[in-house]
């Protein structure tokens, strides 16, 4: 397993990533005391990569960090499939009060119909 330094990181972060990739994992440090772990999912061995991602996908969407489309990119899912995923959780898709979710769905029909 390879260090890096913040600094490195930040300077050259395909250099991390490349190193992750070929070591399964890399260490970043910051003022020499380790900060973090960047992990390849990939070469972990772990029998199923697809899961481990849809999981952080599902948590991150969960937590407020990305949007569904970003969810369900890292999930390597299909919009419609990632969605009906949330479904099937009771994950909900939006949050707002009803006036805020008629807007929504109004300007959703309306960027639909356009297509």
């Amino acid at each position: 397993m390879q260090t890096f330094s913040v600094r490195q990181l930040k300077n050259n972060p395909s250099t991390v990533l490349k190193a992750a990739e070929t070591d399964a994992m890399a260490l970043v440090t910051s003022h020499q005391q380790p900060t973090a772990l960047v992990v390849a999912l990939d070469r972990l061995g772990l029998p199923n990569t697809a899961a481990v991602r849809s999981g952080l996908a599902l948590s991150l969407f969960r937590g407020g960090s990305i949007s569904v489309a970003a969810a369900a990119r890292i999930a390597d899912l299909p919009l419609a499939r990632f969605l009906e995923i949330l479904s099937s959780l009771k994950i909900p898709v939006a949050t707002g009060d009803a006036g805020e979710l008629a807007i929504e769905l109004s300007l959703a029909r309306r960027w639909l119909g356009n297509q």
